[in-house]
Parts: structure tokens; C-alpha cells; sequence
């Protein structure tokens, strides 16, 4: 055997078992190996936030899609010909612009969540309106008509991109069926062109459509099929060769690059892992319970890894850095929107019931605001439907905000008959529309540490007290929250906006109290500070003071 058949591939001579061509076909099946156990390991691993936020499935599919056709390409030159000229039409026709495609889909999918995040930092109360429904059945064509803008309205970026690729698929095929039947090159029944040689079928207008959707080798790819000069290359390096080193580059970044960051995140999980095993060791064999509060949980623990506190002081004061980091370095500046807010929400809740209430109807109303409040915090952060980038928390503590907030959200995000929903970020909101824009010189109120869970608290059990004879009678519900004077309701109400309230009449719950985002915050508080925040702070110890500010 040689290793290269003095004759090569053309196209109608025996198939090439020469060494060029076992070697691609090995090359080809190793690499298809570890492609696949990669493209694996990932759907296994499709609930890390890594993963999670690319989309695995629409990624996977890219890569599979394209890898058919780069696989069938190594496999052309020994085949040299064996199979009709109509599979090689459809196989480029369908394949390669379909896996071009979807890998367009996927790639835009990180870039609408990196700008997305970048949003975030400047309006962090978008959310999805929920879409009413109007029966099922086909209909009319005024029925799709309007599904379609339903559809259109409530759907993400990404979700519009992804359509308009799944369109896109549709005319792809319905023009390869159109041109393949048209065409007496692929068949004898066809209307234009003539019967030509297995050679020559591969060349001609009809591949067209197979190129449209991408430039990688396409100029090359034309040069090799019509120029001369490529005849001596074409032997041993076909024209659909020039395809294949785009393709694996394609297909290589698309799954290298989240398995070296599951990597590092596992890395750094488990660095986090030992560290608490070494602390709650120390803590298990310290007597002296004073000595311990000041060693690991005032610096670092082991040396190595910033403490809880440090994250506190960060999140209580000036977060802007942090935010930005996770934002646009990590992609999940949901959690820090979603513990600064939550921490805002207890500061207002202090502030607001810091008297005591003189009417059973300002208590309501008092009641009835942070009820509003929490709930922008629900839709626009946490509820899975409404909010652009949840935040990722356990299900037991998920269902009871769910309970809680479900039939409130509803109402305020369900898409009028008018197409709009109501919206978080007018100044008179009808979810928090007695919220005020902090005045110059106001101090956020200092949380109160909890010695139970590290938690930050507020002192209003001790004040509830002072009127829990008075309201006894007015809510069975264990109250935790102190009314305000009439003066304040008052206040509010001139704030409220004169448009229909959506929550108008809404009983909040008895369970609603403020602490309702407790177990929330203490699940995302964990991670942000065993992940984003040991990353961030050696982040900012290795970075200049401006690259933060060039990162927006």
C-alpha cells in the first residue's frame, strides 16, 4: 500500500485505500471519539450555570449537525466517488447551512446574555410579561396572526433569533427540494440544466443555496471547483476539504471552552470544600469559642480565602465593582442585584415601620406596600417565567415564593388586551408605586448581624410589639412589620398613579412578612461568596483600578 494513490480522487476510479485515506477516515473517527464524549460530559453537566446559560441543547445539536458533514467529508476522498452526486447535494445542502445556523443561534445566545447583564447593571427590573392564551385549535388566520404577535412580544431576544433560524431552516429546505427536482442533474424528470457528468454535477448554480448562509471557505471552496490552478490540489485535498478546518475550530471552541471553565469552577469548589472542612475542624478541636471569632471569620480562612463578612461589608456598602465583575465577567449579575435588593427591601422595611401606627387602615396599607415591593423583587429576579435572568435557588424555597407571589404575579404581568404590560421602571410603578428616588445625603440603615445564621436583620419583632394589642383584632397572620403614622399614608398616596392598579384589591398573604426572602438570600449569599466572590477579590488584587471601568 502507498501512501498516496498516483491517481487520487477522480471521482469515477476505485475507492482510495491508500494511506491518505485511511488516515483521514482514522483521524476522522478518533476525533469524532472525543467529540462526542465531550459533547456528553456537557448534557451531563447541563445544570452548571457554565452550561445552563449557553443553551446546551441548541449547542450540542450545532456541533452534531456540522460534525455529520465534516465526517462525511474525510470519508469523500476514499470513497472517491461511491455514492450518487445527489447525496453529496443534499448532505451540503442541508447539513452544512442547517449546522451553520444553529451554531449562529447558539454563539448569539452569549452574546445577548453578555450585553443583557451589562443592562442589568444600569435597570435591573426587566422582566417578561406572561402571555395570555385564547383557546386552542388552529382558528383563523387572524388567530396566527395574533399568536404570532404574542409570540413575538413575549419572547426573549434569543427566542426571536432562534425563530427566525427555525424560518430560515424551513426556506433552506424548501429551496434544496425545489432546486433537486427542478434539476436534470439529480434526476431525469427536471425542467432546467442537462444530464452532465458525475464530475461536472458537482459544480454548477445549484449549490448556491448550500453557501448562502456562511463565508468560512467558501471563497477557497469556489476557487478549488472553478480554477485550474487547484487541479493538482484537488487530488488529495477536495474542494469540500477547505470546509472542514472552519468547522473544527467551530466545533472545538463550542465545547472546550465550558469544559476548562467547569473545570475551573470544580477547582475552585473544591478548594472552597477543604477550606470549610479545615475550619469546622479547627472549630470542633478550639475550647475557646472567643479565639475562634477572631481567627478565620475576621480575615481570611486558611489564608486563602476572603470571609463571609467581607462580602457583607461589600454588599451593605459600595457593590458597584462587584456588580460590574459579575456582570460582565462571570454572566450572573442576577445575584447581586438579588441580594442588594433584598437587603433594600429590609432596610425600607425598618424605615417605613419605624413608628407606630395610629389606624388599622395605615397598618394595611403599610402592609400592603413592602408586599409590593417584595413582589417586583419575585417577578424580576426570581419567578422562572417572568424574570430574564432568574436566580438559581433550591425548589422547596422556590415553590413557597411561587405560593406566595403566583397569583399577584398574574395579575401584574399578564399582557393587557392592548399588547402591554404593566412596567417596573416608570417612576410611578404599579407594583411599588409609592417608591421615592433616595434623596442626597441619605444614609442606608445599618443591618443588624444575627449571631443564629449571619444573617442581616432588622429589629421589628421588639417594635411590632409596642401595637400588637391594637392590630390584634385587625390580622390573625403572625405580623413582623410596625405601621406607619397617617401622615406617612397620606404621603404615599399622593404618589400613587392615577391609572388602573392591576393589584387593586389583592389580599396579601398571611405568610408574607419581611422575612420572606430569607432562605433565598442565605442559598445565593453561600454561592456568590464560595464562587464569585473569591474569584472577584483575587481578581482585583491581580487588575488595575481601571479595568473594571472599561469592562462596561
Amino acid at each position: 500500500m502507498v501512501y498516496f494513490n498516483p491517481g487520487g480522487y477522480s471521482i469515477t476510479g476505485p475507492q482510495n485505500f491508500d494511506g491518505w485515506g485511511i488516515s483521514n477516515v482514522a483521524f476522522a473517527t478518533v476525533y469524532t471519539f472525543f467529540l462526542y464524549a465531550a459533547c456528553l460530559f456537557l448534557w451531563f453537566q447541563r445544570q452548571h450555570p457554565v452550561v445552563k446559560m449557553r443553551k446546551v441543547g441548541l449547542m450540542l445539536l450545532s456541533v452534531l449537525v456540522l460534525h455529520v458533514f465534516c465526517f462525511m467529508v474525510f470519508a469523500v476522498y476514499l470513497m472517491n466517488g461511491a455514492f450518487p452526486c445527489s447525496v453529496e447535494f443534499w448532505a451540503m445542502s442541508l447539513y452544512l447551512p442547517i449546522g451553520i445556523g444553529l451554531w449562529q443561534a447558539q454563539n448569539q445566545q452569549l452574546l445577548i446574555v453578555s450585553r443583557q447583564q451589562t443592562e442589568l447593571i444600569h435597570s435591573n427590573e426587566i422582566y417578561k410579561p406572561l402571555m395570555p392564551s385564547r383557546g386552542r385549535g388552529p382558528g383563523t388566520c387572524r388567530y396566527w396572526l395574533w399568536r404570532f404577535r404574542v409570540w413575538y412580544r413575549g419572547t426573549s431576544t434569543q427566542g426571536k433569533y432562534e425563530g427566525f433560524v427555525f424560518i430560515g431552516v424551513i426556506i433552506q429546505f424548501t429551496v434544496t427540494m425545489v432546486v433537486y427536482n427542478i434539476s436534470r442533474k439529480f434526476n431525469a424528470y427536471g425542467i432546467v440544466s442537462q444530464p452532465t457528468s458525475p464530475g461536472m454535477c458537482r459544480r454548477g448554480w445549484e449549490w448556491a443555496p448550500s453557501v448562502v448562509w456562511h463565508l468560512p471557505g467558501t471563497p477557497i471552496w469556489l476557487a478549488a471547483l472553478y480554477t485550474d490552478k487547484f487541479k493538482a490540489i484537488n487530488k488529495y485535498w477536495i474542494p469540500s476539504m477547505w470546509f472542514v478546518p472552519g468547522m473544527m475550530a467551530m466545533e472545538i471552541v463550542t465545547v472546550a471552552f465550558p469544559i476548562y471553565q467547569i473545570a475551573k469552577h470544580k477547582r475552585a469548589s473544591r478548594e472552597t470544600n477543604r477550606v470549610l472542612a479545615e475550619f469546622d475542624q479547627k472549630q470542633l478541636d478550639s475550647s475557646a469559642g472567643s479565639s475562634l471569632a477572631s481567627g478565620s471569620l475576621k480575615e481570611k480562612r486558611n489564608g486563602k480565602m476572603s470571609s463571609m463578612e467581607s462580602l457583607d461589608a461589600c454588599l451593605a456598602g459600595n457593590h458597584h465593582s462587584l456588580q460590574i465583575y459579575a456582570s460582565c465577567m462571570e454572566l450572573n449579575g442576577e445575584n447581586i442585584i438579588f441580594l442588594t435588593r433584598v437587603l433594600a427591601f429590609k432596610q425600607a422595611c425598618q424605615k417605613l415601620f419605624r413608628g407606630a401606627c395610629n389606624t388599622s387602615a395605615g397598618f394595611h396599607r403599610a402592609r400592603n406596600e413592602m408586599f409590593r415591593q417584595a413582589l417586583s423583587i419575585f417577578v424580576t429576579l426570581v419567578h422562572a417565567r417572568t424574570a430574564s435572568y432568574p436566580i438559581n435557588i433550591e425548589s422547596p424555597i422556590y415553590n413557597w415564593l411561587e405560593t406566595l407571589f403566583e397569583p399577584a404575579t398574574a395579575l401584574i404581568a399578564t399582557v393587557e388586551s392592548n399588547g402591554r404590560a404593566s412596567s417596573f421602571s416608570t417612576t410611578s410603578s404599579s407594583v411599588t408605586p409609592w417608591d421615592d428616588a433616595p434623596e442626597p445625603g441619605d444614609q442606608a440603615l445599618p443591618p443588624v448581624a444575627s449571631p443564629e445564621d449571619n444573617f442581616p436583620s432588622f429589629p421589628m419583632r421588639s417594635q411590632s410589639k409596642r401595637s400588637s394589642n391594637y392590630f390584634g383584632a385587625v390580622t390573625r397572620s403572625s405580623e413582623r412589620i410596625v405601621g406607619v403614622t397617617e401622615q406617612e399614608v397620606e404621603s404615599m398616596d399622593s404618589a400613587v398613579s392615577k391609572e388602573h392598579d392591576p393589584l387593586e384589591g389583592v389580599e396579601v398573604p398571611t405568610a408574607f412578612d419581611e422575612t420572606v426572602f430569607d432562605g433565598a438570600y442565605k442559598s445565593i449569599r453561600y454561592m456568590v461568596w464560595s464562587e464569585t466572590w473569591q474569584r472577584y477579590m483575587v481578581w482585583k488584587q491581580k487588575s488595575s483600578p481601571e479595568r473594571l471601568s472599561r469592562a462596561i
